[in-house]
């Protein structure tokens, strides 16, 4: 079950009982506000004019597979996220529609944190080869525009933390689960993971060591993920010195790729013949490194200074090119909190400094004929620099003990630069290094109102500001080197009114309405003579409208109820494409209604077992800007059921799962603007796994 609204009812001054509790008499407490990293300057909850929400670590990882963001994040209204069940391309992310028209692969448009290290890159560019999500804790979720805090590509938040303190001793935690597909059961997959938590004289840290192995249920889907996850927590006189250190080994995540309508409907389980014909995947080694000094002060200061650092080495043979990418990436943030009073009102200042460099070395190479096999002829040769400085201020203002104002300012400048290696330069071969500088001042305001102890109720306005990654600006539709001249950057102007609260002590909402007028938005689409590639441009403007609504309620003792649903009307407003005009057109790639409902029951004649049925739900939408083609609806339907307890001195957690009981066969991810039709990655049907989760007794 869900733990945030307890958090939340806690950080309105009552605790109440989890209802997973047998317990109906549990005395009244008060605990201390309870703050999110996400809004930057450590805010309690009930001052932050932004639509937050808390997922915790049962939510992430309690009887699920741990696969990916779309497990853990399924409770968010808000949060779209498509899983392809491709490890190659990552899941397609979406907060509100921010980088909903890009994702090929990666992350787009919102930013990723990792123990307050960045995985987007200053590009915009994010990537979870580092992530195993069995080892976090808890996540943040901020949705909508925070670009006055973070900066490019930042039309959400995630911000994933993991928990390096110790219980006092060495604890060593093992979770193993494993299953198979019903349609092709010779094809399963299983997970291992071992968490080491120790003291080190006056720190403590962690060690995590994971790996999933995968054949999935369509051809050509198999993954081999291998994780080493550490950190490091110690006092160092007045500040805490914090270190993380990653490695993601993934050697094998094969990209089965998409299918055309008559495909799916033949077997939806197989690949293109040109996926398996040019072994179509990646191959990726990743490290990163981070170390934060960190600094709190009595009257509620805080000082802290980042430093990371990243290596990314890639061999990802496509269906048009095999690439070869070697990347370094680097950066330092710094942030300052003080306390600064207008008069007698009270008054927190924030002032903070983000720098990041990228440096990408990027070859792509022909073909020997039709073969996976790699040509020394080369496609494209190229040497790629992206540097972002971002300098910005956040005022939160208490015009009482009830009203907190929240405003702030950001100014970005993003430099390109590229080197075109791939000489003699010729007249059919033009030199095509170059430049691009964008840069552009980012604002946000906002106002949050305890209404009374239950109930926060708040009010926001910001820019956002996102840039081509290089990725989309190497993507030339004319074969061209170099950055495409005409892509444009993104710009957004967001609107939020929303609220949140608790009922009775046995029931948390939120609720949140909002409306982001886009410039420029940046759309991927194929195109016939190239069908397996994705290029870029720009829709003259739309307009993302929605509504989000969250509850949880405790029935009785030991049995509670979570449900989310979100509209999306996310439309065109001047984009023309051909001779079509596309004014009042719906966007593609994401449904107008989607909603969640879950069931966790655990009473207490259960001693320890529980249940839980979660049904999600999807209507259709288009796949094309053009065309009429769209998905069909939705709904799909897991059954968890589980036991914890202690036996022999051990924590003792075995589980089983369902995953689509009732075999429903639907789409779960599209390629948006497809060439010839290939829009299609089917979902898996029924599914069964099985798992253990085992640690010392506490």
């Amino acid at each position: 079950m869900s733990l945030w609204p307890l958090r939340l009812w806690s950080l309105m001054g009552t605790a109440i009982p989890c209802p997973q509790e047998p317990d109906t008499t549990p005395p009244k407490v008060v605990l201390p506000p309870i703050t999110v990293s996400a809004t930057r300057s450590t805010l309690p909850l009930s001052k932050t004019p932004h639509a937050v929400q808390l997922v915790d670590k049962t939510q992430i990882s309690g009887a699920k597979p741990t696969w990916g963001l779309d497990e853990a994040l399924s409770n968010v209204p808000g949060v779209f996220v498509a899983n392809r069940y491709n490890f190659s391309l990552d899941q397609r992310i979406t907060i509100r529609g921010a980088g909903l028209l890009r994702n090929n692969f990666g992350v787009r448009g919102i930013k990723i944190f990792l123990d307050g290290i960045p995985q987007t890159l200053p590009d915009g560019q994010g990537q979870l080869t580092n992530l195993d999500l069995g080892a976090a804790d808890h996540i943040e979720v901020l949705r909508g525009s925070s670009s006055a805090l973070f900066g490019n590509a930042s039309g959400g938040v995630v911000s994933i933390w993991t928990d390096p303190t110790s219980p006092g001793r060495l604890d060593e935690a093992v979770r193993v689960v494993a299953g198979r597909a019903e349609r092709n059961s010779g094809r399963a997959w299983s997970k291992w993971q071992t968490t080491t938590r120790f003291r080190a004289g006056t720190g403590s840290g962690f060690v995590n060591v994971s790996r999933l192995g995968y054949e999935g249920e369509r051809d050509h889907s198999g993954a081999d993920l291998r994780n080493l996850n550490t950190r490091f927590q110690v006092p160092v006189g007045s500040w805490t010195l914090s270190t993380l250190a990653d490695v993601g080994d993934d050697p094998r995540a094969d990209n089965p790729g998409a299918l055309t309508l008559a495909e799916l409907h033949a077997n939806r389980d197989s690949a293109p013949a040109i996926n398996l014909q040019r072994d179509a995947g990646k191959d990726v080694t990743q490290g990163q490194l981070g170390v934060t000094m960190r600094r709190s002060t009595a009257d509620g200061g805080e000082t802290a200074a980042t430093v990371f650092g990243l290596t990314r080495s890639l061999k990802n043979p496509q269906t048009f090119a095999y690439i070869d990418l070697s990347r370094i990436a680097y950066g330092t943030r710094v942030t300052v909190t003080r306390p600064v009073r207008l008069g007698r009102l009270a008054h927190r200042l924030t002032a903070g400094l983000d720098v990041q460099r990228q440096a990408d070395d990027r070859v792509n190479y022909n073909y020997v004929g039709a073969t996976a096999q790699r040509d020394t002829s080369r496609q494209l040769d190229q040497l790629e620099h992206v540097t972002e400085i971002g300098p910005f201020v956040q005022s939160a203002l208490e015009l009482s003990p009830k009203v907190t104002v929240t405003g702030g300012l950001r100014y970005d400048w993003v430099r390109f630069t590229v080197q075109d290696r791939l000489t003699p330069f010729t007249v059919a071969n033009p030199d095509d290094s170059g430049r691009r500088l964008m840069a552009a001042l980012s604002g946000s305001l906002g106002v949050a109102v305890a209404a009374s102890d239950a109930v926060t109720v708040y009010a926001s306005v910001g820019s956002s500001f996102e840039t081509p990654t290089t990725t989309e600006l190497t993507n030339r539709p004319d074969t061209a080197g170099g950055f495409n001249p005409t892509l444009q950057p993104q710009h957004a102007l967001n609107y939020e009114m929303g609220a949140r609260g608790s009922l009775d002590g046995r029931m948390s909402w939120s609720a949140a309405v909002y409306q982001a007028d886009v410039t420029d938005e940046l759309i991927s689409y194929g195109v016939p003579t190239s069908p397996q590639r994705r290029f870029f441009r720009n829709a003259g403007s739309a307009r993302h409208r929605g509504v989000e609504l969250g509850a949880e309620v405790a029935l009785i003792p030991g049995v509670s109820v979570a449900g989310t649903y979100t509209v999306s009307d996310f439309r065109y407003r001047d984009y023309t494409v051909s001779t079509f005009d596309l004014h009042g057109r719906p966007l593609p790639g994401v449904p107008r209604y989607a909603g969640r409902l879950q069931l966790h029951a655990q009473p207490a004649l259960a001693r320890g077992g529980w249940v839980e049925v979660e049904t999600q739900h999807s209507s259709g939408y288009l796949v094309n800007d053009t065309l009429g083609v769209r998905t069909t609806p939705w709904w799909a339907t897991n059954l968890r059921l589980g036991w914890e307890g202690a036996a022999g001195g051990m924590r003792l957690a075995p589980f089983v799962g369902i995953n689509n009981i009732f075999n429903r066969l639907y789409v779960g991810s599209v390629v948006i603007n497809a060439a010839a039709g290939r829009y299609y990655e089917p979902a898996p049907g029924r599914s069964l796994y099985i798992g253990l989760a085992l640690g010392a007794a506490r």
